[in-house]
């Protein structure tokens, strides 16, 4: 059975989603009401900077202040499941991240969970949710390997590059 042009479309939107070639890129397929959030939620529970909803001008700039902190080597995707029914995904993914000014380079294996919008018109389908799962491990790690090299983070930064002692 070949699968649907709505299974393509999300297929299509997850691996974007998890690879983006660029920040324009990764906004251009989100809904212009949708929101970032993190789990798991005694994680978020206890660090205050994953605990906000973010919508995309917030996402936007979540992702412009870890930049000058982060390295991006290629990503592996592991597995994407898509529901056609529900409209939702979810990828497992590792990025490979390698602090700046720094030699080592840390595995931040997580899960993705996507919603995306109920369109008819399967062209113009959007995500309008994102909930990052993060190795909060590794998270840390990549934190403590920044803050040894340029300090604390700048106040406006969030995500895991914030998380200390995991």
């Amino acid at each position: 059975m070949t699968p649907s042009a709505l299974y393509y479309k999300l297929l299509n939107l997850s691996n974007i989603h998890a690879n983006p070639s660029s920040l324009e890129e990764i906004l251009a397929i989100r809904s212009s009401d949708a929101i970032h959030a993190w789990g798991h939620k005694y994680l978020v529970s206890r660090n205050p900077k994953l605990s906000e909803h973010m919508d995309n001008k917030t996402f936007e700039a979540h992702l412009k202040s870890t930049g000058p902190y982060l390295e991006f080597n290629p990503c592996e995707i592991h597995a994407i499941t898509v529901d056609e029914h529900q409209r939702t995904s979810v990828i497992h993914m590792s990025y490979f991240l390698r602090p700046a000014k720094s030699d080592e380079t840390v595995e931040q294996d997580l899960i993705w969970t996507l919603k995306f919008t109920d369109d008819e018109d399967v062209d113009k389908i959007l995500i309008k949710e994102s909930v990052e799962f993060v190795d909060a491990a590794a998270s840390s790690r990549i934190g403590e390997i920044v803050r040894g090299i340029h300090g604390d983070v700048r106040e406006d930064v969030r995500g895991g590059i914030t998380l200390r002692g995991y």
